[in-house]
């Protein structure tokens, strides 16, 4: 990839992600424990809120984007989720990957196809991993409903004891949901997948990881 058009590219996703990046309402502090925040701020016409976990992890940037990236681990990584596969990969920092989230009965479970880049500043050596739901990639799952509307990202910032992981999603649910799920979904969510991913990261198998893409 040529610098002008990796500049070109990170204009466009600059725009594209904008609604997650520039949203006016503030978080709101709703769980704190074993070392992990969760913020939730309101979304415009939906009832499920935007969340925010924030947890720090004594481990490399490597190693924790090592474990963003394993798909086959989504399962143990993402809370709720059912299953996770690539659908393509594209040269070091993108992706599409299709997540099925299992939900209570009788809510239907929901699908997304996931897009993400990720970009690292080579001076602060943050990393950053964005996320957008691309619907039109897969065709429509029988009995499953698709999420249509989805930004995110993975913010990994590096401090003297570790790393500050940022995980952030805005959400349209597709439908109806019960008060209750929603306000499950909203706090457990983040909480879960920021400890499993500080429990995965542990594994040998991430420990040592080298990776094309960033720097440690």
């Amino acid at each position: 990839m040529t610098r002008v058009t990796f500049l070109l590219i990170t204009l466009f996703f600059s725009q594209f992600f904008s609604p997650l990046a520039h949203a006016s309402n503030p978080w709101v502090l709703k769980k704190e424990a074993h070392g992990i925040q969760v913020f939730l701020r309101d979304i415009p016409g939906s009832a499920l809120k935007s969340f925010k976990g924030v947890i720090n992890i004594p481990a490399r940037l490597s190693s924790l984007v090592a474990v963003i990236e394993d798909t086959k681990v989504y399962p143990q990584l993402l809370q709720k989720c059912k299953s996770a596969r690539d659908i393509k990969l594209i040269g070091n920092n993108q992706a599409y990957k299709h997540i099925v989230t299992d939900m209570p009965w009788p809510v239907k479970d929901r699908d997304t196809v996931v897009y993400s880049i990720m970009q690292q500043n080579k001076q602060s050596k943050q990393v950053e991993i964005k996320m957008k739901a691309a619907p039109k990639m897969l065709p429509l799952t029988k009995d499953i409903v698709r999420i249509t509307t989805m930004t995110g990202r993975w913010v990994l910032i590096p401090e003297k004891n570790g790393t500050k992981v940022i995980y952030e999603m805005s959400v349209d649910p597709a439908g109806n949901l019960p008060k209750w799920l929603v306000n499950t979904i909203s706090t457990d969510m983040p909480f879960n997948t920021l400890n499993n991913l500080r429990v995965l990261v542990k594994r040998p198998v991430y420990k040592q990881v080298k990776h094309a893409f960033i720097v440690d």
